[in-house]
């Protein structure tokens, strides 16, 4: 299984300033820890880089999409992908049919992953905050329907699935 966990807010907006644009959400926090541990995390080189981030997350296997090489003191922590990200995602799920393959962020590996994601696991920000990093959520989610919705003061927490499978 391919998914997808994000957060946005009602615009699509996804980051500011190389991190989240909202406070820290620790509801949010525990629903990404839920789903994401012990499983595989692939992310781009700005969510690495992003200073809020772990580096790596504990408890899953970490894979950093970059045409450069982590730093030292990361190798061995984080796995790199240098090449075309769908194809090595696909190849990694199959390598681990046992686990969900869960892309993190950011915009760029959303939208270009989107054609193999399965699932999307979507916290829906109630509030507007400023973003400078925005996905086109109607667009991009176009071919997903929702399952399950469960809202809480701050934010709703979705879970889409794709209607029919995508040919690559």
């Amino acid at each position: 299984m391919i998914a997808a966990i994000l957060a946005a807010t009602p615009t699509g907006g996804i980051g500011f300033n190389g991190t989240l644009p909202w406070p820290k959400n620790s509801e949010d926090l525990k629903w990404f820890k839920h789903h994401t541990e012990n499983q595989i995390v692939i992310m781009g080189r700005n969510t690495w880089e992003d200073p809020a981030m772990p580096k790596p997350l504990p408890n899953r296997i970490n894979y950093l999409v970059s045409s450069v090489l982590p730093e030292t003191k990361y190798r061995g922590l984080i796995r790199w992908i240098p090449g075309n990200p769908v194809e090595n995602i696909l190849k990694i799920s199959q390598e681990h049919p046992d686990k969900t393959v869960f892309i993190i962020g950011g915009q760029q590996l959303f939208e270009s992953c989107e054609p193999i994601i399965e699932r999307i696991y979507f916290t829906r920000i109630k509030n507007n905050y400023r973003t400078d990093v925005r996905l086109n959520l109607s667009q991009w989610m176009s071919e997903f329907q929702c399952r399950s919705v469960r809202p809480t003061t701050d934010c709703t927490y979705e879970v889409w699935e794709r209607i029919n499978s995508k040919s690559l």
